[in-house]
C-alpha cells in the first residue's frame, strides 16, 4: 500500500559492471545549484516515483520490504522510512524539493545513478532502471540494501546536523577537557553521573514520559577479543548492574537476551562495532531500547564504548533512538 510521507534523498556515486550514467534530461535540475531552495519534507521520508504497475508488483514489493523495514532495536514495528509512493505524471513542483527522491523506471539500459543537489538543496536523489519488470526487481533486490544505506547515512548526517544548531557547546567543551573526544550533546542533556572513565548524561522529557540516556566509558585496549560481540555484551551489562538501580530490591539494568542483540562493523577506520537490541531490569518490569558503538582509538590505545539507551514506553520510538545514533556517531577523537 502507498503510505504516506517518505521521501528519498541520495549521497555518493554508485558503480557496477552494469550500471553507467543516466542521460534522462527529465531528471536533471532546472536551476543552477548555487540558486537551488531548501529542501523540503521531514527526515527518514521518502518519496518514491514510480509507475503504478510497477508499485503494485514484484519492483514495489522488493521497496517494501526494503524501505519499510522495521528499526532494530525497538520492541513495536516502527518502519525505517515513512513512504510516500507517487506515479510518475504526478510528480510536479511540490515533490522535487524533497530531502529523499528514487525514481524507477522502464528503460533501454540498466542504470543505477546517485546525485545531490538535483532540485533543492542537500537533497539526495536516486534513479534506477532497468529494460524489463523482472530485471528492475532483481537489480532492487541485489541494491536495494546499499541504496537504502546511502539514504539512512544521508539522514544520519542530516540528524547531527540538527543537533549541533541547538547543543550543550559548554558540557561538549568539558567532556573534551576531561576525556579528550568530541561529541555532539544535543540541549536538554546533562550529567548524572560522572568517574574517571564513565560518564552518563540524561535527559527527562515529563510530558512525553521519555528518558535518552548516553553513556561515554574508555577502556585501555588490550586484544581484539574486547571488541566481541560476547564481550561488549558483558561491558554494557556491567555498567547497567553497578549505575541504573531500579525502585525495587535488588533490582538493576541487564541485556534482555529473548531477542538477539545485532551485532554489525559499520566502520573500518576507526574500527566500529555497533549492537542494537533491547534492555530490561532484573527483578523489575522497566525496558528499552539501545544502541551502542565501540570505536578502537588506536592513537590512544583505548576503546570509547558510547551507548544510548531509552526508556519510552507510550511515544514512538524511532526518533528518539534515532537521534541517540546521531550522537553516538558524532563522536570523534585526536
Amino acid at each position: 500500500m502507498k503510505t504516506p510521507l517518505l521521501y528519498l534523498f541520495m549521497i555518493l556515486s554508485f558503480c557496477v559492471s552494469s550500471c553507467k550514467q543516466s542521460t534522462s534530461q527529465d531528471l536533471k535540475p532546472t536551476k543552477s545549484r548555487s540558486i537551488l531552495p531548501p529542501n523540503t519534507g521531514n527526515i527518514s521520508e521518502i518519496v518514491i516515483v514510480i509507475p503504478d504497475d510497477l508499485w503494485s508488483g514484484d519492483v514495489g514489493q522488493a521497496l517494501k520490504e526494503i524501505f519499510q523495514a522495521n528499526v532494530l532495536g525497538i520492541p513495536q514495528q516502527e518502519a525505517m522510512f515513512d513512504v510516500f509512493a507517487i506515479n510518475p505524471n504526478q510528480f510536479s513542483s511540490i515533490f522535487k524539493s524533497h530531502k529523499n527522491i528514487l525514481w524507477l523506471s522502464i528503460a533501454d539500459t540498466t542504470e543505477i545513478n546517485k546525485q545531490m543537489d538535483n532540485w533543492s538543496k542537500d537533497q539526495l536523489f536516486v534513479s534506477v532502471a532497468s529494460k524489463t519488470k523482472q530485471e528492475l526487481a532483481l537489480v532492487v533486490r541485489e541494491h536495494g540494501l546499499n541504496i537504502r544505506a546511502w539514504f539512512l547515512e544521508k539522514d544520519l548526517i542530516r540528524r547531527t546536523q540538527k543537533i549541533k544548531q541547538n547543543s550543550e557547546i559548554k558540557l561538549q567543551q568539558e567532556l573534551f577537557n576531561t576525556y579528550n573526544y568530541n561529541i555532539v550533546v544535543p540541549s536538554g542533556f546533562s550529567v548524572t553521573h560522572s568517574e574517571q572513565d564513565f560518564i552518563w548524561l540524561r535527559r527527562d522529557q515529563p510530558k512525553l514520559n521519555v528518558i535518552s540516556n548516553v553513556w561515554l566509558y574508555t577502556m585501555p585496549y588490550t586484544n581484539e577479543n574486547q571488541l566481541s560481540k560476547e564481550h561488549l555484551i558483558q561491558l554494557r551489562d556491567s555498567l547497567g548492574k553497578t549505575h541504573v538501580e531500579g525502585a525495587r530490591p535488588h533490582s538493576y539494568m541487564t541485556t534482555e537476551m529473548l531477542y538477539e542483540p545485532d551485532f554489525t562493523i559499520t566502520s573500518e577506520n576507526p574500527y566500529t562495532i555497533e549492537v542494537r537490541g533491547l534492555w530490561t531490569m532484573v527483578n523489575d518490569f522497566l525496558g528499552g531500547s539501545f544502541i551502542s558503538c565501540a570505536q578502537l582509538d588506536k592513537i590512544n590505545n583505548r576503546i570509547i564504548y558510547a551507548e544510548g539507551f531509552l526508556y519510552c514506553p507510550n511515544e514512538r520510538k524511532r526518533y528518539h533512538l534515532q537521534e541517540l545514533e546521531s550522537i553516538l556517531y558524532s563522536l570523534k577523537f585526536e
